[in-house]
């Protein structure tokens, strides 16, 4: 039972690594071009697992930035996350024991966090699933990192290799695979919209991404509503 869901965690992450492979060798091809060496870029993606706060933090180095803006810049962005792991609580409590939760809630990202909500619809989590889930995602970002850095010297220009639409492509497909009701493609749109409208008002910028954070939560809401009304 415990090797079948390690298979199951490690078979469920495959489509999560394939699409960090190209944006893991982005970030490596440009945190060289900032001045990082293989072994600190490798290290990032080790010691800092969010692939959004990795490229923002290259960014601002880049920019001249302060370690401090760095910070707060990467605990602004990563604020959804406490969203996430709220969320997940009630599917874990009583499958997985807390100390490991809490050890394995590292490596919860989006597209990690989207596989495993899928799941746990219809099946019920485990120490296992989670652990190979989210090591094995971590470790195709580790990996693609670390190539992309060694990379990094023969190449010289990521836009001509259309990496940019990697990740809204990846977000897009873990969005189709959550939608299972007509409820919930409402929310999905609503979301968006409102996520647009906010930040035409207030356009985001490095440091405030406000308007993903507050659509979020009233997403979540409406989602909640949904789903107790039906």
């Amino acid at each position: 039972m415990r090797r079948n869901e390690l298979v199951l965690g490690m078979r469920d992450a495959f489509p999560i690594v394939l699409g960090y492979l190209p944006l893991g060798m982005a970030f490596g091809v440009l945190a060289g071009e900032v001045g990082f060496s293989i072994f600190q870029a490798t290290m990032m993606s080790v010691l800092c697992f969010t692939g959004a706060g990795q490229y923002i933090a290259i960014g601002i180095v880049q920019a001249g930035g302060a370690i401090i803006t760095i910070i707060i810049a990467n605990v602004l962005v990563n604020l959804r996350y406490f969203l996430f792991a709220t969320s997940m609580v009630p599917k874990l409590k009583g499958n997985v024991p807390t100390l490991w939760a809490a050890i394995l809630s590292y490596g919860l990202t989006d597209e990690t966090y989207a596989v495993a909500m899928n799941r746990y619809q219809t099946h019920r989590p485990s120490t296992e699933y989670m652990a190979a889930l989210n090591l094995t995602a971590h470790a195709g970002w580790i990996s693609s990192t670390l190539l992309g850095a060694w990379l990094g010297a023969f190449i010289t220009n990521t836009d001509k290799l259309g990496l940019g639409f990697a990740l809204p492509a990846m977000y897009i497909c873990l969005l189709v695979m959550v939608i299972g009701r007509r409820s919930d493609c409402y929310v999905a749109i609503l979301t968006a919209v409102l996520c647009l409208i906010i930040g035409y008002f207030f356009p985001p910028t490095m440091v405030n991404l406000s308007n993903i954070i507050i659509a979020s939560i009233i997403g979540a809401t409406l989602g909640v509503l949904f789903n107790e009304r039906s």
